[in-house]
C-alpha cells in the first residue's frame, strides 16, 4: 500500500540520515588528531557535497526509471563504505575523500525520498508530505550527531564511524529484506493534472526559476556553513564544550527541526505557500545573527531558531512540484538540489575562512545576509502555487488560473 511504501522509504531516509551525520561533531576531535585547521575541517563538509552535487541530477533521473527501495539499499551501501573509509582516515586528504562517498550516499537518499513523497499524495497535501520526508532527513541529521557524539566520547572518533559503517550495512540489508512493497511513482488519487498554478508545458518565469533554486543555495549554504561546521568550532573552541554536548545541543536542534518542518507544511497546505517560505528565510537568518553573540546560551538558541525554521527548503520543493508534471518531477528537484549542494560546498569555505580570518560577526553576516536577499527575491519573484478546494472545483490562491474557480482561501 501507498501508506507502508511512505513508511518503509521514510524509516529508511530517517536511518541513512542518522548514520551519514555522525560524523559532524567529531570534527574538533579530527582537527586534533590529524592537525587540521578550521578551514580543513571546512573542507571536509565540502567534500560531502561535492559528492552529493556529482550525484543530485542523475540520482533525480533514476528516481524516475528505479524502484525506491532499492535505491535507498544502494545509498545505504554506499554509505557504509564511506563511512568504513573515514573511519580508517590516516591524513586530511583522506578524510575528505571519505565524506565525498558520504554524500554520494545522501544525494542518492535524498533525490529517492524527496521525488517519492513529491508524488505520493494529492496536490492539496502535497507541503505536509514534504514536511514528513524533510522531518525524517532533518530528524537524522541532528539525531545523528547525538549518537556520533557519545559513541566518540567513549570509543573516538574512529569508532564512531565505524559504528556508522555497520549501520549502513544493516539498514542495507533490512530495506532489501522488506523492500516487497515499494510504491508507485505516480500521485495518489490523482487525475492526470499535476496541480501547477501554470498548466504542464506551460513555461515558468526564468526569475522565478532562478528566486526558487535561491532558496535551495541560501538553506544549504546556512546549513554547511552554521550547523555542520561553525557551530560545533565554536562550541569547542569558544565555550569548552565536549563532543557529547555538542551532538546533544545538535540533537535538540533535531527535534526543533521535526516540529518547524511539520508546522512549516502544514502552514504551506492551508494557508499559503508564500506564507510559508518568507518567514521561514528571514527567521532563519535571526537565529544565525544570534551566533553572533558571546555565550553558549545565544549559541544554544541559535541552534534552536534555525532549525525550528528550517523548512524553507521543504516549501521551495513543493512549489517546484506545483508547476511540474508527474514525470518531469525527478528531474527538476534533481536540479534544485544540486544548486543547493553548490551552496552547500561554499558556505563552509566562506564562513570558516571568514571566521578564521576576519572574525565570528563577518561570517554571521554573510550568511544571514543571504538569507535575507533570498527571501527578498522569493517576495518579488514567486507567486503562489497553492491550490484551494472550493465547491468541488480546483483554483489557485492569488486569481491567475489554470482554470477552475479562483476565489482566495
Amino acid at each position: 500500500s501507498t501508506r507502508r511504501s511512505m513508511l518503509l522509504v521514510g524509516g529508511g531516509v530517517l536511518a541513512i540520515s542518522i548514520a551519514a551525520f555522525f560524523r559532524v561533531p567529531l570534527l574538533p576531535m579530527i582537527g586534533i588528531d590529524l592537525g587540521m585547521s578550521a578551514t580543513q575541517l571546512g573542507l571536509v563538509t565540502t567534500g560531502f557535497a561535492v559528492g552529493r552535487l556529482v550525484i543530485d541530477i542523475p540520482a533525480g533521473r533514476l528516481t524516475n526509471r528505479v524502484q525506491p527501495v532499492p535505491l535507498l539499499a544502494a545509498a545505504a551501501f554506499v554509505l557504509a563504505v564511506g563511512s568504513a573509509l573515514f573511519a580508517s582516515a590516516r591524513f586530511p586528504l583522506w578524510v575528505i575523500g571519505a565524506s565525498f562517498v558520504i554524500g554520494v550516499a545522501s544525494a542518492l537518499t535524498n533525490a529517492t525520498g524527496m521525488t517519492f513523497f513529491s508524488l505520493s499524495t494529492t496536490v492539496e497535501r502535497r507541503g505536509i508530505a514534504l514536511a514528513a520526508f524533510s522531518s525524517a532527513l532533518l530528524g537524522g541529521q541532528a539525531v545523528g550527531p547525538l549518537v556520533g557524539g557519545a559513541i566518540a566520547d567513549v570509543g573516538g572518533w574512529r569508532q564512531a564511524q565505524a559504528a556508522a559503517a555497520i549501520s549502513g550495512l544493516v539498514v542495507c540489508i533490512a530495506l532489501l529484506w522488506a523492500g516487497g512493497a515499494p510504491g508507485r511513482w505516480a500521485r495518489a488519487g490523482g487525475d492526470g493534472d499535476p496541480g501547477a498554478f501554470h498548466p504542464a508545458g506551460q513555461p515558468v518565469p526564468r526569475s522565478e526559476r532562478i528566486a526558487l533554486r535561491g532558496v535551495s543555495f541560501a538553506m544549504f549554504f546556512t546549513l554547511g556553513a552554521m550547523p555542520q561546521t561553525l557551530v560545533p568550532v565554536i562550541g569547542a573552541q569558544e565555550f569548552g564544550l565536549s563532543a557529547t554536548m555538542i551532538g546533544a545541543a545538535l540533537g535538540l536542534g533535531g527535534f526543533c527541526r521535526f516540529v518547524g518542518g511539520l508546522f512549516g507544511g502544514f502552514v504551506s497546505d492551508r494557508v499559503a505557500r508564500r506564507a510559508a517560505l518568507l518567514p521561514g528565510l528571514v527567521l532563519q537568518a535571526i537565529g544565525v545573527g544570534l551566533i553572533a553573540t558571546t555565550s553558549a546560551g545565544g549559541w544554544l538558541a541559535a541552534i534552536v531558531l534555525m532549525s525550528l525554521a528550517s523548512w524553507g527548503i521543504s516549501v521551495g520543493a513543493t512549489v517546484i512540484a506545483d508547476r511540474a508534471a508527474p514525470s518531469d518531477v525527478g528531474g527538476l528537484l534533481g536540479t534544485y538540489r544540486f544548486v543547493g549542494d553548490l551552496g552547500l560546498i561554499a558556505g563552509p569555505l566562506a564562513t570558516a575562512l571568514l571566521y578564521e580570518r576576519v572574525g565570528k560577526p563577518a561570517a554571521v553576516l554573510l550568511v544571514a545576509g543571504l538569507l535575507l536577499a533570498t527571501a527578498l527575491a522569493c517576495a518579488v519573484m514567486v507567486p503562489e502555487t497553492r491550490w484551494s478546494t472550493s465547491g468541488g472545483r480546483r483554483g489557485a490562491v492569488d486569481g491567475d488560473s489554470a482554470g477552475g474557480d479562483t476565489r482566495p482561501t
